[in-house]
């Protein structure tokens, strides 16, 4: 036998070979005989819709694009067909579901805005929730009561009795309690999407300290979005799970558009830097807050695309979310949206859903039916281009009255609803102003006065600026920041800066919300009605019918003297 061959007379690497070839028909033939790609190497596709910012906005009466849109009936006929072919569909919300609430949410504890997402979850593979800061309106022993269930006291008849909980599962990273730094909830989620597994994580504005009022947070703590939803992506992870959704209650603005998302989109706002922040597994974040359109992909911290959306508020649009995950790797390798909106002449109204409204309607109305008075002209919260309205100037009047004060303040962030032409009852009223706050008075000094209206302009912005009332105040935009007031009169007289004056404010401002902190500084605090109480008092002293307009209160230095 010669060396170098075998006893047939062939080489010892093509016997090798050989062998091997045969090995591998062994393995293959299996797979080939069941139909080769294997169901559970097929990509699987999951969809999630999205609802930020829904407020208990079970009635109609809002518009998008100028279109009528959303209300409970509606939306609901929206996401059951969306939900109905056959994906693994998602419920998420990303907070801000409760709270500013019209009358026949608010009333009822908003009770009614939970019931009627759970109704949704019927069939739902999973609805999952993060908590935004109006969640914390009522403080977090109601806020987990409306979580977990058990009655809240109300005179009123509710929808359900007892009422549940919320099906909905709470999700958050980054809300922990002062006294032993444990979450307020699990700060994650993970689902089997049907061939694959994803993982939801909640976090809140970490700035909600200054836009809550401050007695209703003071167990709790807000810690780094970015550090908080990091810290828990390793552990994820090590759970064989890539697919990563974030419910992020922050967000920001860009121009709005239809269609699936686009490339090369600009984002302003906070979410911008959070999301360039996050860790680099991290594949959708579904934002909320700004009430705004967002449909967009930015970098995460690993140089990867993250799709960013958010749709609106008051449950008028919602993000229409299509993720597709290897089952093999767990990765996301496709993620786009569609923001869609719900206009009311789009569909027919959800029958249970309708059931639901009809039946908080009925509950309230005793209240909200009763007509107070008559407006010969909508008054909205349109603000002229020095930044003042005349819905805005209405409360800020009706706060005044209500406490006999030299001038009032009023956030337009707390205008939440317009009045319409017409008759007007209280429930108008009470959408307008849903929060419960208590209007008092306090004592500020004229300089002190003067640095309120300064700090509408300091960094940081307040998300809001001020409504006035007993004052008028020409500022000049060229100057800087700090000295940008020209002129302030109180009743028509040259404020004094080393004067005294009774200043008229929700409690919310008076602690330093919205960032306005100098109200901290005031003295001779008197309480007064609640800030729904102190509006309907008013417009029952007006003439009817009643015909606010902006009236120069506020001016741009150049447009002419107050």
């Amino acid at each position: 036998m010669k060396p170098g061959l075998s006893g047939d007379g062939r080489p010892p690497w093509r016997q090798v070979i050989a062998g091997l070839l045969a090995l591998l028909f062994v393995v293959l033939a299996p797979i080939a005989l069941s139909g080769y790609p294997s169901p559970d190497t097929e990509p699987v596709h999951v969809r999630i819709l999205a609802v930020n910012d829904f407020h208990g906005q079970l009635p109609d009466g809002q518009k998008i694009n100028g279109e009528p849109a959303g209300s409970a009936p509606v939306l609901a006929s929206y996401l059951r067909s969306a939900a109905a072919n056959g994906t693994t569909t998602f419920i998420a919300l990303p907070g801000d579901i409760v709270g500013a609430s019209p009358p026949e949410s608010g009333l009822l504890l908003d009770e009614p805005a939970l019931l009627f997402f759970n109704g949704l979850a019927d069939g739902s593979p999973g609805t999952i929730a993060t908590f935004g800061n109006h969640e914390f309106d009522r403080g977090t022993d109601e806020l987990l009561r409306l979580v977990h269930g058990g009655n809240g006291a109300t005179a009123l008849t509710r929808p359900v009795d007892p009422y549940p909980g919320a099906a909905a599962e709470y999700v958050s990273s980054n809300v922990v309690w002062k006294t032993n730094g444990t979450l307020l909830a699990a700060p994650y989620t993970i689902h089997d999407a049907g061939g694959a597994k994803i993982a939801f994580i909640g976090a809140t504005t970490v700035e909600a300290p200054s836009i809550v009022k401050a007695a209703n947070i003071e167990e709790v703590r807000f810690e780094d979005e970015v550090e908080s939803i990091n810290r828990y992506v390793p552990e994820i992870q090590q759970q064989g799970v890539h697919a990563i959704v974030v419910l992020l209650h922050e967000g920001g603005e860009q121009e709005s558009y239809d269609g699936p998302t686009r490339e090369g989109e600009n984002v302003t706002g906070r979410v911008a830097g959070i999301v360039a922040g996050l860790d680099g597994d991290v594949d959708v974040v579904l934002s909320g807050h700004t009430h705004a359109f967002t449909n967009a992909y930015l970098e995460n911290a690993g140089g990867n695309p993250v799709l960013v959306t958010q749709a609106y508020s008051y449950g008028r649009a919602f993000a229409d979310v299509d993720i597709v995950i290897d089952p093999l790797t767990g990765d996301v390798v496709h993620a786009s949206a569609r923001v869609v909106p719900a206009h009311k002449n789009g569909t027919s109204p959800d029958p249970e859903a309708l059931a639901l409204l009809e039946a908080c309607e009925a509950a309230v109305e005793p209240l909200t039916a009763r007509v107070v008075t008559t407006t010969s002209a909508d008054l909205t919260r349109l603000q002229t281009d020095a930044g003042e309205s005349a819905l805005g100037n209405l409360v800020a009047d009706g706060q005044r009255a209500a406490m006999g004060a030299d001038i009032a303040f009023a956030t337009t962030g707390s205008l939440r609803a317009e009045i319409a032409m017409g008759s007007v009852t209280w429930g108008d009223l009470y959408a307008v102003q849903p929060f419960s706050s208590t209007v008092l008075s306090m004592t500020l000094t004229g300089e002190q006065v003067r640095e309120v209206l300064e700090r509408q302009w300091e960094t940081p912005l307040p998300p809001h600026n001020l409504a006035v009332s007993g004052l008028t105040y020409t500022f000049d935009e060229r100057k800087p920041a700090g000295d940008r007031i020209v002129d302030i009169r109180v009743n028509g007289t040259p404020l004094d800066p080393n004067g005294s004056y009774t200043a008229a404010m929700v409690d919310f401002l008076a602690t330093g919300g919205d960032k306005y902190t100098v109200f901290r500084e005031g003295t001779d605090i008197v309480n007064g009605p609640y800030d729904v109480d102190a509006l309907v008092a008013y417009m029952e002293s007006l003439p009817e019918p009643v015909d606010a307009k902006p009236e120069g209160r506020i001016a741009k230095a150049g447009q002419g003297v107050i």
